[in-house]
């Protein structure tokens, strides 16, 4: 398949604004064609969510199911503005880096301590998985 040059994100459930620990709000996104035309070889694939900024990045996997993906974060990010980014097949949306969600204070208490733990126990990029912090919290 040719990549094409420019690839567009419509998105249609949800906000750009979440809670941090927020696991069951919905997003969803139309995998849309420099054309804003759904792109059909992509139908029923798996396709990767990279949610990420300067400070690490996170990976969910959703279906392309009527050329659109939803998803929710099923982890706790670090407040902060994340670049969206969908991968399938040779293609990656949005072409352009224009597509965000920002991760805002939550009521809850994810303290900076715990999630600063949280980092050092975790080696690499990866963003440390809800069930840790909830042990964490039982500490």
């Amino acid at each position: 398949t040719m990549r094409i040059n420019s690839t567009n994100l419509k998105q249609f459930e949800g906000g750009d604004v979440i809670k941090q620990g927020d696991t069951a709000s919905l997003f969803g996104y139309e995998l849309l064609d420099e054309n804003y035309s759904p792109v059909p070889e992509i139908e029923g694939q798996e396709a990767t969510i990279t949610l990420a900024n300067r400070h690490g990045k996170t990976s969910l996997t959703s279906t392309v199911t009527d050329h659109k993906v939803k998803f929710n974060i099923s982890k706790v990010l670090p407040i902060g503005i994340y670049q969206v980014e969908i991968t399938c097949g040779n293609y990656v949306f949005p072409s352009d880096k224009s597509t965000v969600i920002k991760v805002t204070q939550s009521t809850e208490e994810y303290t900076s301590d715990s999630l600063e733990e949280l980092r050092k126990r975790e080696q690499g990029e990866e963003l440390p998985d809800l069930t840790v912090l909830y042990n964490l919290a039982k500490i």
